[in-house]
């Protein structure tokens, strides 16, 4: 097995009360008129300034405009939601709203950001005033999220997971990877594009039938399971591959397929489809979501289910070559499901993965997977581990840093640990997606080291 790796990152810099740093961006104008503040925004938003050293992390100055539509009264409340960032000081927003220029039509914001980060956010504009603790309230605070809108002067987009359309932010300084490249796609619902070599996901079945008889409840929401297999151009037999070429290939396997779906991940993960088959398990609404992932024995029966249902459609995958990714309440349940029952997928990467669960404290403490791990690694002589993880959170997750940083030692001491990685950003598909990437790198470079 190769040597384990880890990466760890400085915490990101932030002001007593939780907020971002403020920045005072010297080619903000001297006396900032409509015309000026327009020709800014024309750049694209947000607007960057020069980057500064604050306690060993680069800080770039940020500049967020928003232009008065005239739909929300004379003094709306301009929030500017940044994905996790300013969920950490929910209960005291001021230092996110932006503030009227004086004498325009124009909100601004100035602040600092990690060079480096990959952000989610966007623009809560309300008609009354927005209270400075509103997010004391978890109700009140999910209305807020709701209430929020794309930046439409900037031009990157993504798909969250509440089902909301996000700005994008790539800090200058970003780690990405080219798979998730800005520039390589127009849009986040680009059609699936096939390679020159025919690499690419040109093939999908819907995995219907009985996979999911008695699971699902009536009245649920509808939910797709998808097998995205490549496509293959020029044969005799009209495009299909024989049944033996499948042997040897990977199934990666994606919990809340829906989101995924939305984010383009069957063309942006085309170059792969050579080696790994794709399968897209749908969650369904937020309630099934909720009571599936967050429930460790439906969230292994889901996916089993899911998995003995494709194995008419290909032959059958040696658990080392399934990879089952998720993240939140799927980031746990991908790990639960390789460590309980790694005959049927023995890999898994956790993205920002809710170790809490099962502690009877939301978000807080440690779970039933932890105590578990704890448990096992207390016994002497410990059996080894035949799943093989990759960990990762954002540095900005607080909680559920700490509880990734706790699973990422446990299980790198019974010898399950590939990676453990910390990226510059919050509980958010803004670095979900290039996580995706990086974390089935890892399981490939690891591949050649198994019996």
């Amino acid at each position: 097995m190769r040597e384990t790796r880890w990466r760890e990152l400085t915490s990101t810099p932030v002001a007593p009360g939780g907020g971002l740093l403020p920045a005072a961006p010297a080619w903000w104008p001297r006396k900032p008129d409509d015309d000026a503040l327009a020709a800014a925004a024309a750049r694209g938003t947000p607007v960057l300034g020069e980057t500064r050293l604050v306690d060993g992390v680069t800080m770039r100055e940020a500049t967020f405009l928003w232009c008065d539509d005239r739909r929300h009264g004379e003094s709306p409340s301009v929030l500017i939601h940044l994905n996790t960032l300013t969920d950490n000081h929910r209960t005291h927003i001021v230092p996110a709203l932006a503030n009227r220029v004086p004498g325009t039509g124009w909100w601004a914001l100035h602040v600092l950001l990690p060079d480096d980060a990959l952000v989610g956010y966007r623009i809560v504009v309300t008609r009354d005033r927005l209270p400075d603790d509103v997010g004391a309230r978890r109700e009140c605070w999910k209305r807020v999220h709701a209430e929020g809108r794309p930046d439409a002067l900037c031009p990157d987009r993504l798909h969250d997971g509440f089902g909301f359309v996000s700005s994008l932010w790539e800090g200058p300084g970003a780690v990405t990877h080219p798979e998730w490249s800005v520039a390589s796609a127009e849009g986040v619902m680009a059609a699936p594009s096939i390679d020159p070599s025919g690499g690419g996901y040109g093939y999908s079945v819907e995995v219907g039938g009985g996979a999911l008889d008695g699971f699902d409840a009536p009245g649920d929401s509808a939910r797709r399971i998808t097998l995205w297999q490549q496509d293959c151009c020029g044969g005799s037999d009209g495009g299909r591959r024989e049944r033996g070429q499948d042997q040897g290939r990977g199934l990666l396997v994606l919990l809340d397929g829906e989101i995924w779906r939305r984010n383009d991940v069957v063309r942006r993960l085309g170059a792969r489809a050579a080696s790994w088959d794709l399968l897209l398990i749908d969650s369904g609404s937020l309630t099934m979501r909720a009571r599936d992932l967050a429930d460790p024995h439906r969230s292994r029966e889901l996916v089993i289910r899911c998995l003995e249902a494709v194995r008419s459609l290909r032959p059958p995958c040696d658990p080392q070559r399934v990879v089952v990714a998720g993240q939140s309440l799927g980031g746990v349940a991908a790990a639960d499901l390789v460590l309980h029952r790694p005959d049927a997928a023995a890999r898994a990467i956790c993205q920002s993965g809710s170790f809490w669960l099962g502690s009877g404290r939301r978000g807080e403490g440690e779970g039933e997977l932890l105590a578990w791990l704890r448990r096992r690694g207390e016994q002497k002589p410990s059996e080894p581990v035949p799943a093989r993880l990759v960990v990762q959170c954002g540095v900005h997750e607080g909680v559920l840093r700490t509880g990734g940083r706790l699973a990422a030692q446990l299980l790198a001491a019974q010898g399950a640990l590939l990676e453990y990685r910390e990226e510059r950003g919050g509980h958010d598909y803004a670095w979900w997606r290039h996580g995706l990437s990086w974390g089935l790198d890892v399981h490939e470079q690891d591949l050649p080291y198994c019996p």
